[in-house]
Order: C-alpha cells, then structure tokens, then sequence
C-alpha cells in the first residue's frame, strides 16, 4: 500500500516538473529587429558589432536555462503545497525577451551585411 502510494507521488511529481511554463533557451524565437538600425554601419562596424551579440548569446542562453531549472523547482513544490501559487509563477519573460532581441538584432545585422555587399572581398 505505501509503496503503491509512493510510486503514484512520484509520477505526479515527474508530471508537473516536465510542465513548467518557463521556456528554454532553444524555444526562444528571435524578436524582429528592423535592418534600417544597421544600414548605415560599415562592413567592419556591423561585424564587431554581431561579434559582440555572438559573445553575449550564450551568457543569455545560459539565463534562461537556469532560470527554467529554478522555476520547474519551485512549480513542483508550489503545486504540491499551495497549487493556486502555481498560475502566479514567473515565466522568465524578462530573460527569455532579452535572448529573443539579441536574437532579433544577430538576424538583421546578417541583413544588413548582405544588403551592403560585405561579403565580397
């Protein structure tokens, strides 16, 4: 009786932890970003300049992954004690639109690099 107990425990743990509503860093579309921003940089301007987002991506990436690990956590122990907490929970909007703008700008500095022939030598 308390094992068939403590395996229905668990499997309604394993449940609500794979159901969080924080996303992953690979779920995170880019935002658009308007190419005009970049067109009137230089070949050597708009490459440092996506240098730079390629350097920060990761670091952001990382966020919202540990965010969304912090917060599937805390949803299951929210769910078990107090379940109305549960829908009041952060979704790491903050992070996850910060990973989405750098996304966003990477994508329209591409833009840009083509639109402005940088990749002829």
């Amino acid at each position: 009786m308390f094992s068939s107990k403590l395996i229905v425990c668990l499997i309604l743990i394993s449940l609500i932890s794979g159901c969080s509503t924080a996303k992953k860093a690979s779920e995170v579309s880019a935002t658009y970003v308007p190419v005009y921003r970049y067109a009137n940089m230089t070949c050597i301007q708009l490459i440092n300049e996506a240098e730079s987002l390629r350097r920060a991506t990761p670091a952001l990436e990382a966020t919202v992954d540990k965010h969304r690990s912090n917060q599937t956590g805390i949803e299951v122990v929210t769910w078990i004690l107090f379940w109305p907490a549960a829908f009041a929970l952060d979704k790491g909007e903050k992070e996850s639109n910060e990973l989405a703008q750098a996304r966003g700008e990477l994508q329209a500095i591409q833009q840009a690099l083509l639109s402005n022939n940088c990749n002829k030598n």
